[in-house]
């Protein structure tokens, strides 16, 4: 319901802490990233103008055998807070693969589902299921639940494992220690001085101690967490992910102002990782006026192989009927599985391309989350 590059969000969910926290420098590099990608913002909105002249109504009938979609792997969004950069990954365990880490690098700018676009500290800041739904549609695979622990909880968690040999990549100091390079055993007290520091290769570091961290098997107890859907079912995930080799996020710059996702790379490293298919890329458009329709929707389409490329309000909010449209008839079926998440809705056709999406989604007032 929000403008993902261009444009405002006049519904958006009310966060009051959110701007006190990502203060004026992550204002700018916001601001400065949405005029990165204004011209494909404005050719995303030129065709879609052309659909509505363009597409027709279709009465398919569902293929017998729709492509599978889904992570053999359960999936974690896993947060640690208290740091001054990001401290973001997914968790894969189970489901007959190799366990799998990936870690989110601080200042990656990502799609958030009826907020636009955030870094990924911003993310950190978001309730638990916000922050889960936006990692989901970072990955492009559904988290089956999400854990949020802080660094006090985490270097108490390393300590009572006798602590961490941790594979570093250059020399680190703690008080009158020298440390590093090469495996180190580190103290909790360590752990969090090491992943404290504002440096450049958090990313790095972040990915070297989770290693460390799952190779243990660590025995997370539900009170060593803030905040998660299922405490005990996140906590087992995380003792279970023994093996995990933690990667980090493929990324590129875009002209000095925003860092995000190097696609395909990032798709084919989570299939990689996680053995899921490269999610269907879908726009959403709030066209009911209603607040939270970006993350509703995203909610239900995510677990069926979607990705939110972006949300935005339509032309008005006065649109009684979902409409939801696909781009050539090759992508009609992904139409239909959205129309069955969502419960409502009308599925058309067209075959004008939109240059970002294989589906739009235009909600309607039959939509009630």
């Amino acid at each position: 319901m929000s403008s993902g590059g261009a444009g405002g969000d006049t519904g958006r969910p009310v966060q009051p802490s959110r701007a006190e926290r990502s203060g004026a420098t992550h204002r700018r590099r916001r601001a400065e990233a949405i005029l990165a990608v204004v011209l494909v913002a404005a050719g995303l909105l030129f065709a879609a103008t052309q659909v509505r002249g363009a597409r027709s109504t279709a009465t398919p009938t569902p293929s017998t055998s729709p492509t599978p979609r889904g992570s053999p792997s359960s999936l974690l969004a896993f947060s640690v807070t208290g740091g001054p950069n990001a401290l973001l990954a997914v968790v894969g365990s189970g489901g007959g693969r190799a366990p799998g880490a990936l870690v989110l690098p601080p200042g990656m700018t990502v799609v958030v589902p009826g907020q636009g676009d955030a870094t990924t500290e911003e993310v950190q800041a978001l309730p638990g299921e916000s922050m889960r739904v936006a990692v989901s549609n970072t990955i492009g695979a559904w988290t089956d639940h999400y854990a949020v622990t802080d660094l006090r909880h985490l270097g108490r968690i390393v300590d009572r494992m006798g602590g961490l040999t941790v594979d570093i990549t250059d020399v680190f100091t703690v008080g009158n220690d020298v440390l590093g390079p090469g495996p180190t055993h580190l103290s909790g007290d360590q752990v969090v001085a090491f992943l404290r520091q504002k440096v450049d290769d958090t990313a790095t570091r972040w990915a070297s101690v989770l290693d460390a961290f799952l190779a243990a098997s660590p025995d997370v107890q539900p009170g060593d967490l803030t905040e998660a859907d299922d405490a005990t079912g996140a906590a087992a995930l995380l003792g279970t992910a023994a093996g995990s080799a933690a990667k980090v996020a493929p990324t590129q710059d875009v002209g000095g102002t925003a860092v995000i996702a190097q696609q395909p790379d990032m798709d084919q490293l989570v299939g990689q990782l996680f053995g899921t298919p490269a999610p269907v890329r879908s726009l959403v458009q709030n066209g009911n006026g209603a607040p939270g329709i970006g993350e509703a929707v995203a909610t239900l389409i995510l677990p069926e192989g979607f990705r939110v490329v972006l949300s935005q309000n339509a032309d008005s909010f006065d649109h009684a009927t979902t409409e939801i449209v696909a781009i050539g008839k090759q992508h009609l079926t992904d139409a239909m599985e959205i129309q069955k998440a969502l419960g409502v809705g009308k599925v058309e056709v067209t075959q004008v391309p939109s240059g970002l999406a294989d589906v739009t989604i235009l909600v309607g007032k039959d939509f009630k989350g």
